[in-house]
Formats: structure tokens, sequence, C-alpha cells
């Protein structure tokens, strides 16, 4: 990576959309602290190799779509690629580094989980690779989406959890469901924005399968799904009043997104993506806190 400024790799890792790889495992930790005492350096690590392994996708994808040209005329952020910041081959290279040094890091989460973590961790992996390359790339055959929530959602809750406490049940399987759906908001707004240069570009999404009026009330409606399964997860652990209340802030910041995402227009999707992003901590956060101050 020499001679490649670091800053247009900090750009293409995308931070303003890493907080959806981080809200999902503060919510698991949250949780397992229901029923044991958190030990943190695993917790951490689950935290730093969830966020590499979403910096993979996001190189993947700045490298596979500008080799491909797709992003050549897009609305949406710069990306390193196609704009010649950061040439294929050092791109490529970024990527088999990267991987390598997540791959390290998640063995060593095999101390406290065993070797039934490393098949998942190879998985999940792969799957960042083969998210927008490959035979079958799955953002381009809508796939993104049902990737999103499992891989954003599901398999990082009950990962973390089944690393902390050494078992998993059905309500962190629902805890994972939710947060990954308010997780995939982000991946809406950004096929939203993008779904006329995708259509021209052979790239298959949500959006433009199921249509913009359709997906947008699949945006709407995502927050509210995961408030309703919060009730499920949460049963019998926080009092529903408590709950309830404490629900209050985060359908406000979802009311204010949606109404924003309902106007925006051209470049104005841009502001949402770090919005949508930090729609998943919101709900992480409320749900930590809630269980903190139970």
């Amino acid at each position: 990576m020499k001679g490649t400024p670091f800053k247009y790799w900090i750009k293409a890792a995308r931070p303003k959309t890493l907080l959806v790889s981080m809200a999902p495992v503060i919510m698991s930790v949250a949780l397992a602290s229901n029923f044991i005492r958190i030990n943190w350096l695993p917790a951490i690590i689950c935290l730093v190799f969830a966020v590499m392994a979403q910096i993979i996708s996001n190189f993947v994808n700045d490298y596979s779509d500008g080799i491909k040209g797709i992003d050549k005329n897009r609305i949406g952020p710069e990306r390193m690629v196609a704009s010649g910041l950061i040439s294929p081959q050092k791109m490529r290279r970024g990527i088999i580094i990267w991987s390598i040094v997540t791959f390290i890091l998640g063995c060593t989460l095999l101390y406290w989980g065993g070797w039934i973590l490393l098949p998942f961790g190879i998985v999940i992996l792969l799957c960042a690779l083969a998210y927008s390359t490959g035979p079958f790339p799955l953002s381009q055959h809508a796939l993104g989406d049902l990737a999103v929530v499992l891989f954003y959602g599901v398999a990082p809750v009950v990962l973390t959890f089944f690393i902390q406490t050494g078992f998993v049940n059905w309500q962190i399987f629902i805890a994972g469901l939710a947060i990954g759906m308010v997780t995939n908001n982000l991946l809406i707004v950004n096929n939203y924005r993008d779904a006329d240069e995708d259509l021209k570009n052979g790239k298959k999404t949500t959006v433009n399968i199921f249509g913009k009026r359709f997906m947008k009330a699949v945006y709407i409606c995502n927050p509210l799904i995961a408030i309703v399964l919060g009730f499920v997860f949460l049963d019998k652990i926080i009092n529903t009043i408590v709950l309830t209340i404490s629900m209050i802030l985060f359908l406000a910041y979802s009311i204010i997104v949606s109404i924003k995402f309902s106007k925006a227009k051209g470049m104005e999707f841009n502001k949402l993506i770090g919005m949508s992003s930090l729609e998943a901590i919101v709900f992480a956060l409320t749900i930590t806190l809630v269980i903190i101050f139970k």
C-alpha cells in the first residue's frame, strides 16, 4: 500500500457506515450481562473483528464496482478505485492483507468460544468477500438485504453472546433479527439512491425489484418491527412499562430519519447514510441502557 495516502484507505473503509457492525456486538454484550459477568477482552475483540470484517466488505465493494465501471456516474460519496485514487492492484493487495489480519484476530476468539467458532468465522469472512465479488455477488442479485440481516444482525449477536455465556437461546436469535432489520436501513438508503444507476449496470437490488415505494415502506417499518421484537426478546427481563418509555427515544429518532428519507432527493441521500448507521447504534444503546438500569 506504499505510495497511497492513508486518508484514501480511510475513505475506502467508509467510517460513517461502521456503526452498524458495532451495534449488534454492543447489544449482545449487554444481553449477556444478564447471565454472566462480562469478560471484556473477548468482547472488545468481537467488536474489532466485526468492524474489520465490514471494512473488508467495503474494500471489496469499492474494488469490484470500480473495475466493473458501476461507480463511474454515482451520486454517492467518491469511491477510491473508480476515481483512480487507489489502483485496483493496491486495493486487491489491501483486501488480502486486511483479510489475513482479520482472520488471525478472529482466531483468538477460539480460546473463549472453542473450535466450533472456526467455521462460522470463515463463513463470515467469505461472505464479506462474496458480497460484491465472485461468481455470484450477493449485492448484485438482490441478496444484499438478507446478507445484512444475517451478518450485521443475527451472526454477531448470537456469536458474541455464545462467546460470553457458552450457550444461546431463541430470544438471542430474535434480538439479532431485530437489530439486523434496523441495520438494513443503511443498505436501503444506499440502494434507493443508486437505483437508476444500478438498473443501467444490470445490478439487481430489492429497490429495483420491488420498487421504490415498497422499499420506502420497508425502511419505515424496519425500526417499528425491531421495537416489537424488542418486547419479545426482553420479555421477563425488563418491565414492559420501563421498556416502552425507553423505546420512545429510538422511535423519535427513527421517525425523524424516516421523514428525511421520504423527502430526500439525489445527494441528500448521502446525509442519510450516517443517520441510518446511527439508527442501529441508538437501538443498541437503548437496549443496553435499559438492561444496565433495570
